[in-house]
């Protein structure tokens, strides 16, 4: 997957892969295999999709280096070369971060999200000698992450630029504070780099030029965002907010409320692959489960949506 440059593989839906628990809260890596082999089955494959594992909607804050490590080569088992893995190397040490990416290019990892360090907030020059550090290190291709809510940079379209041209960076995952600052950021590099859409906006981004669009949904309806990517990549548009308002935009602030209880994305996701029949799964304390309300605002959003459920049988509509 790496021998081509990212824009040539970074693209379709980018999907944030949770890491499953036992109850124990131990690593459950036979449940992280079965949900990627379930996804690849039902469309995520090179060219319509790329896996994003131990990232923030992994929880990759509450892994060991040693869990972040094996669920890169669980995953890359299980992908089997039909989808490219990629995985974030965020850390709070420098050190961290270089010996995970050189960890993620020995265990078959296609690329690295790279963004800040984090709790001590970061310069542009800062992020700047990370990536050139982490560019040194391993030959995989780098996606810069744009955290501009965490870590108090300023992505502006010069230095997107300086980014795009440090050894290793063919990749940027995109959002910003305001429309006008979206717009400039995708239009400086998108035909230098693979932009990945992370503000759902998924009409505007394309015309601009982003190759993709992050998502939880293929987790556990991997269809649906699908939809959206052909129907973008066929330039119908004006299909495109019809299956958006479908499911997309009420499971997004839905999702939001669930964040405002309590931390992280593995909460939402894995309480929506439950209620679509898979495998389920809690997430680290000191999160939790979402209420018995969210969860019952949920199968009202499966419902209306008629999101498939998963049954001995296989997929049922």
């Amino acid at each position: 997957m790496t021998a081509h440059h990212a824009r040539t593989w970074l693209r379709g839906p980018l999907v944030a892969v949770p890491t499953p628990f036992r109850d124990d809260f131990g690593l459950d890596l036979d449940g992280l295999r079965a949900n990627i082999d379930a996804m690849v089955v039902r469309g995520v494959r090179a060219g319509d999709g790329v896996l994003l594992v131990a990232g923030a909607a992994g929880e990759f804050p509450a892994l060991s280096r040693d869990e972040r490590v094996a669920v890169m080569t669980a995953s890359v088992e299980a992908a089997d070369g039909r989808v490219p893995v990629m995985t974030s190397v965020q850390h709070t040490d420098w050190r961290e971060v270089l010996d995970l990416a050189r960890a993620a290019e020995g265990a078959g990892i296609a690329g690295l999200q790279v963004g800040a360090t984090y709790y001590y907030p970061s310069s542009q020059d800062d992020l700047c000698r990370l990536v050139e550090s982490i560019g040194r290190a391993t030959a995989l291709p780098l996606m810069i992450y744009t955290t501009w809510w965490a870590a108090g940079l300023k992505f502006d379209p010069g230095y997107l630029q300086r980014l795009a041209d440090m050894p290793g960076v063919q990749a940027v995952k995109w959002s910003a504070p305001t429309y006008d600052e979206y717009t400039d950021g995708v239009a400086a590099v998108a035909d230098r780099l693979a932009v990945i859409d992370n503000q759902a906006m998924h009409v505007w981004g394309h015309v601009l030029g982003t190759s993709g669009f992050v998502t939880h949904i293929s987790n556990f309806w991997p269809e649906y965002p699908l939809a959206i990517w052909r129907a973008l990549e066929s330039r119908d548009y004006v299909a495109v907010p019809g299956l958006l308002r479908r499911f997309k935009w009420a499971w997004s602030r839905w999702a939001g409320t669930v964040a405002e209880m309590t931390g992280g994305e593995g909460p939402f996701i894995k309480a929506a692959m439950r209620e679509a029949g898979l495998a389920s799964w809690p997430p680290r304390p000191p999160s939790v489960e979402p209420s018995a309300e969210q969860l019952a605002q949920l199968r009202d959003l499966f419902a209306r949506a008629d999101v498939p459920r998963v049954a001995a049988g296989g997929v049922q509509a």
